[in-house]
């Protein structure tokens, strides 16, 4: 089983038009709902890769109000499971409009609930008494606003010794959660600089850094269009992608990631394939407008990204 950890959902709103204008009315081509939150978009490939079997995921989440009542419908619909602890606050709403004439992105985030004490203690229960032995435990993005910086390492000690972490998040919490030796690291190479205080510019620079970090098995970064550098294990290699037309790249890391999980619980290990199919799948949702793949452009996209050993 996966658990995918998503405190702070929202509901995603995808606002499509042409020729975005300042005090008029401006009429969308396209307007699209998703559950929001980096943890539904890694749960987007597990369904996607489970085929016609039941999918061994779940996302633990927080939701309340009207909204939080759309999303789990949303879920529901999409055979998603979820384990949701409750609050007062209605689920925030996320509105990414797009100019698809010039390409522009327009962020608007409404602002999430006051996480307190207690609601923490109660969500942090729910997730540690779902976790079985042998299940995989993912965090990725930021860690929300009442979260200590190390909640991942304190969640990581709480975990049965045969559990798998992965980690994709920045910052402080990120360097906390070193100290609990997680099985994947998955993260760019802005946040490595961050984490080492060494500039890196080229794929020799990640992989030399990568290499000192040999308790954690799985380490991974994204370069942009530099490719990804990987070490797994004693393997260390570069991927480079074919060029594209970028439509929208919001979603594309936790596209990844998501294939990296399934990977984990299918082979119950992440190999070179593994990192060339969720290269192929983040990719691939570059050229959509909304979080979502084309699975032709995924099998596509997988015969033209080249491999060098590092």
């Amino acid at each position: 089983m996966i658990h995918l950890v998503c405190p702070n959902p929202a509901l995603d709103r995808t606002v499509l038009l042409s020729q975005f204008k300042e005090d008029v009315v401006n009429r969308p081509s396209q307007v699209h709902e998703n559950a929001g939150g980096k943890s539904f978009n890694v749960a987007y490939v597990l369904n996607c890769e489970k085929g016609e079997e039941q999918g061994n995921f779940c996302i633990h989440t927080m939701l309340g109000g009207k909204m939080g009542e759309y999303i789990e419908q949303l879920n529901k619909e999409n055979s998603i499971p979820l384990v949701v602890t409750r609050v007062v606050k209605n689920t925030r709403t996320c509105t990414i409009t797009i100019d698809t004439e010039t390409g522009k992105t327009y962020l608007v985030y409404e602002k999430g609930f006051d996480l307190d004490e207690k609601l923490l203690d109660t969500f942090t229960a729910n997730l540690l008494k779902s976790i079985k032995p042998g299940d995989n435990v993912v965090f990725s993005g930021s860690l929300m606003k009442g979260m200590p910086d190390d909640y991942i390492a304190q969640i990581g000690r709480l975990l049965p010794e045969d559990v798998n972490l992965v980690v994709d998040t920045s910052g402080a919490a990120l360097k906390a959660a070193f100290s609990v030796q997680p099985d994947i690291v998955k993260i760019n190479d802005e946040e490595l600089t961050e984490l080492t205080g060494c500039p890196v510019e080229i794929a020799e620079e990640a992989a030399k850094l990568l290499k000192e970090y040999t308790k954690i098995p799985y380490f991974i970064v994204t370069m942009g269009g530099k490719g990804v550098v990987a070490r797994l294990k004693d393997d260390v290699f570069q991927l480079t992608f074919p060029t594209i037309h970028v439509k929208n790249p919001i979603a594309s890391g936790d596209f990844f990631l998501g294939s990296l999980c399934h990977a984990l619980e299918s082979r119950g290990r992440v190999d070179r394939e593994a990192v060339i199919c969720a290269c192929a799948y983040a990719t691939a949702n570059c050229l959509q407008w909304t979080p979502k793949v084309d699975k032709e452009d995924v099998k596509h996209i997988i015969q033209e990204i080249q491999l060098r050993s590092l």
